[in-house]
């Protein structure tokens, strides 16, 4: 059994993998301050209560784009599993040529993802993963990574309207939009938010076709299925991407 792992700048992600199909997965916060055994207790109770322990870890695999989490990831992988973890990087993984100029400079997740998701496809297509930041991430017919466009995460531009704007309520859920016009703040924000989310989304699918051609485009992301909702570009939506592209680099040994 292995477990993969995605460190992003918001959220801890675990999958458990005890064969082919990822069984169960859970989210913690991500602090930079967090330690090795911190995460192991974590990660013991998660497993615990699928009736599992470290014993029947075989391996981690992680794809971490927060530097200073890296002494916390080791220390888990080293104490706990008996191993060091299998920490993916973007210039050692052997599946997807990377186009960058500086292949360093493109998260791992970002990549691992279109790996996934080009396995599933086979075809030129666009990735849109709502996270910390909603990424655009294009891949060519053939399989390169062709680069891709960053945008300010729904939740992030999110916060900071509510930071700047004192008077507007902190919303922490959102929803499927009854309709544009709203007649109460909460719904005004909702709405803003969601639709306006949407309209970046096929705006930007709009241009990248305009350049790549043709593409297949695929949601990934905690909010994947609430703005793929208020779409009319997005084709699929599967959340665990990065999951299912870890278990791949691992099982084919490309790391």
């Amino acid at each position: 059994m292995i477990l993969t792992m995605d460190v992003g700048n918001t959220n801890i992600k675990f999958g458990l993998w005890p064969a082919d199909k990822m069984e169960n997965t859970f989210r913690i916060n991500t602090r930079h301050s967090v330690s090795g055994d911190e995460l192991g207790l974590l990660v013991e109770s998660f497993l615990r209560l699928h009736n599992y322990g470290f014993r029947d870890v075989e391996d981690l695999v992680v794809a971490n784009v927060v530097p200073p989490m890296r002494p916390a990831i080791e220390r888990l992988g080293i104490r706990y599993i008996g191993k060091p973890p299998i920490i993916v990087e973007v210039n050692q993984q052997t599946i997807m040529p990377v186009l960058y100029l500086n292949p360093l400079e493109v998260g791992t997740d970002r990549v691992v993802g279109a790996i996934a998701a080009y396995r599933r496809l086979k075809r030129r297509l666009i990735v849109v993963d709502f996270g910390t930041a909603t990424t655009f991430d294009c891949v060519s017919e053939s399989g390169q990574y062709l680069g891709g466009a960053i945008s300010p995460g729904f939740r992030l531009s999110a916060d900071a309207l509510f930071n700047r704007a004192r008077r507007l309520p902190k919303m922490e859920q959102f929803f499927k939009p009854k309709q544009v016009i709203a007649k109460d703040t909460i719904n005004s924000l909702n709405s803003g938010l969601v639709l306006g989310y949407s309209c970046l989304v096929e705006g930007m699918v709009e241009k990248i076709r305009r350049e790549m051609g043709s593409a297949a485009v695929v949601a990934t992301g905690g909010l994947a299925a609430l703005i793929a909702g208020e779409t009319t570009v997005i084709e699929y939506i599967w959340p665990d991407l990065t999951m299912e592209g870890l278990k791949i680099i691992y099982e084919e040994k490309a790391f």
